[in-house]
């Protein structure tokens, strides 16, 4: 969370519109001066910060995540003790494979995390935790009751645990001791590979491991010593990470000291029991469950959400300097949601934040230092910027003004912003820079400008429409009347005949004046071709032998929603006027940064002299509207549609859509 501008900060900061970039009004723009000027220099260097803010909310972030963690541990203890009442080896199994997801949960993190030079415990426990887990795993498997390991008893999976606990003691009291070693991955990996492979060779290849359960006797005595001298490695383990805590986070070492403590008191509560199935072995279990989930919110809950707090030695002093970073960045930030670009006074890029990163498809690294201009502005547009930012640097640009100005990202595409914008200036009072924040306004300007267009079209539908309703009106009294002036008449049947057929194209108008009036009247969307052929063809139904194919699954266009119709028409025109057609075939090419979506059939073709007059009002009403009402509602949002097929050989229907109407869905915003 970004902290608000303190109230007594105040100086002077004149707003104004560069034409490099945009923005919403600066919060307390007298506010900032203080705090502003010196960032010309600083911006370069905190722009990594900047993307990776961690303030109030981060903390709150990771408290929250902890005692949820805890929650869910608590009911897994509870459910684990309610399962050993139903079935002893089940809760053993469930027991076992938490400490095993745990335990590489921790490698995980630790591995990913070895390029670090200071994280010594983090490597030696993570990768010792791994090695444990994979011992444990051998002992479950081999526990009694499982049926794996045919021909052993209770002794082995016994054996087993001591190893695993011997390995997890010497792990954990040699991890702080070499915190500050900074130990190879390679040697650390190899080291406990080598402990791992002996101890299971001593177990199963040359038993020469003591044995620590006998049906019928229980305990050997070597494995109730082992339990206690693994307790006092673990106690010399607490010691250590007590010794060193300086070196770790107050609650990362918290978690560990708590852990081992837990730890300690498991390892004691086997050295109890008779039977594997016994109670002490249940408790001891469960506390060794409690210790791994301590160890999971130390090193994988903490790490995950809170990872500065997993880096050691000098980290503290690091993250100071951070934190003060991120206070001088504040101001920028606190605009969520919206570009943010800062300037200096040659209009070069000095500080751009996510939002702004992503619009122009351009790494903040990498738009650092760039002139905003020549560099993220069209051709077109580049004198008018470069005017706005004269004037505003001179003061001749009123403050606060409201600039659209389109980007230009790095694919090519443009977007429309409406960007506000501030001076900022140094101790002397010089202008040192632009602040500009803005709002990605594409959409709406595509929306503002559909709708005028659909209300000129609307306008133009209602006379036509009304004079064409007038006519048929007209002709249907006529023939009704001689219809009634001779009832005997033969002809009154053709007449009547021609008044129906008048009527029912009266229908045919009103039908279309419907469907046109809703062209435009709704926000234009994005929406999937693809989706839109397959329900129209559901709709539709078909001849049998008429195949209709579509390949772009990933395309979207920005259009009106009633362009489901257009698909609708194009393959319903191709079907009745088509005669010979088997086949409808959609499909997409680039042309440029426009797109072309193409509907190709195998008919009869549109003959030379009709290709354009089929997209008029006028041609061959006893066909209705159709092609007329598809290239209105392309209209709405800037798409254009012609036939360049060959007569004979099939009708072949082009859709161009404008840049910045299409895109593929991995491109979504």
């Amino acid at each position: 969370m970004v902290r608000a501008l303190a109230p007594h900060h105040r100086g002077r900061v004149r707003v104004g519109c560069p034409g490099t970039g945009p923005a919403f009004p600066a919060p307390e723009p007298e506010a900032m001066e203080n705090n502003l000027m010196r960032t010309d220099r600083s911006a370069r260097t905190a722009r990594s910060g900047a993307e990776s803010r961690w303030g109030h909310t981060g903390q709150e972030a990771v408290e929250s995540g902890i005692w949820c963690s805890f929650t869910v541990l608590t009911v897994l203890l509870a459910a684990l003790a309610a399962t050993s009442l139903y079935s002893y080896l089940l809760f053993h199994t469930i027991a076992e494979f938490v400490a095993i997801a745990i335990a590489i949960a921790v490698f995980i993190v630790a591995w990913n995390a070895r390029a670090m030079r200071e994280n010594g415990y983090l490597l030696v426990a993570g990768t010792g935790l791994l090695f444990v887990a994979g011992i444990e795993l051998v002992h479950t498997l081999a526990y009694d009751g499982m049926g794996i390991f045919v021909g052993y008893d209770a002794n082995l999976p016994t054996q087993l645990w001591i190893a695993s606990r011997y390995l997890l003691a010497g792990t954990l009291l040699a991890a702080p001791l070499l915190l500050r070693k900074n130990p190879g991955s390679r040697r650390v990996f190899a080291a406990f590979s080598a402990v791992a492979v002996l101890f299971l060779l001593s177990i199963f290849a040359v038993p020469v491991f003591p044995d620590c359960y006998i049906e019928g006797s229980g305990l050997t005595a070597f494995k109730v010593w082992s339990e206690y001298v693994i307790a006092v490695l673990l106690a010399l383990g607490a010691v250590a990470v007590y010794r060193v805590r300086d070196a770790f986070s107050p609650r990362v070492a918290g978690h560990l000291t708590a852990a081992v403590l837990v730890m300690i008191a498991s390892e004691l509560a086997f050295t109890l029991y008779i039977s594997v199935y016994g109670l002490s072995n249940m408790i001891g279990h469960l506390l060794m469950v409690l210790s791994f989930g301590l160890i999971y919110v130390a090193f994988v809950e903490t790490g995950i959400r809170q990872p500065y707090a997993l880096v050691f030695t000098g980290l503290k002093s690091s993250e100071e300097r951070l934190m003060r970073e991120k206070d001088r960045l504040a101001q920028y930030l606190d605009i969520a949601g919206t570009l943010f670009v800062v300037l200096d006074r040659d209009g070069r890029v000095a500080l751009i934040n996510r939002r702004a990163s992503e619009v122009l498809g351009c790494p903040a690294d990498a738009a650092v230092g760039e002139p905003w201009a020549e560099r993220f502005v069209s051709p077109a547009e580049r004198e008018r910027c470069r005017a706005l930012f004269t004037g505003l640097t001179q003061g001749e640009i009123g403050v606060n003004e409201r600039v659209k100005m389109p980007v230009v990202a790095t694919d090519g595409g443009e977007r429309i912003v409406a960007w506000r914008n501030t001076v900022l200036r140094d101790e002397d009072g010089a202008v040192c820079g632009i602040l500009s924040s803005g709002e990605d306004i594409t959409e709406q300007q595509h929306a503002e400008e559909a709708l005028g267009r659909a209300n000129t079209k609307l306008n133009l539908l209602a006379g036509i429409t009304r004079h064409d309703i007038l006519n048929q009106i007209t002709v249907a009294r006529a023939y009704i009347e001689f219809a009634g002036e001779d009832g005997e008449n033969p002809g009154v049947q053709t007449c009547l005949e021609r008044a129906h057929a008048a009527v029912d194209e009266i229908q045919k108008q009103i039908e279309f004046s419907r469907d046109y009036h809703d062209v435009g009247v709704k926000v234009p969307a994005w929406q999937r071709p693809q989706d839109l052929i397959a329900e129209s063809v559901s709709y539709l139904a078909l001849p049998t032998g008429i195949d209709v194919h579509a390949d772009f699954p990933d395309l979207e266009v920005y259009a009106d929603p009633m362009v489901k119709k257009v698909f609708y028409n194009l393959i319903d025109n191709a079907v009745r006027h088509g005669e010979s057609v088997t086949e409808i075939r959609f499909s997409c090419a680039r042309a440029g940064q426009d797109l072309l979506i193409l509907c190709e059939d195998d008919g009869t073709g549109i003959p030379d002299g009709e290709k354009e007059a089929i997209f008029r009002e006028t041609y061959k009403r006893r066909y209705g509207h159709g092609l007329f009402l598809v290239a209105g509602i392309l209209g709405i949002t800037g798409m254009t549609i012609r036939e360049t097929g060959v007569f004979g050989k099939g009708a072949r229907f082009e859709i161009t859509v404008p840049n910045g109407g299409w895109r593929f869905e991995g491109e979504r915003e």
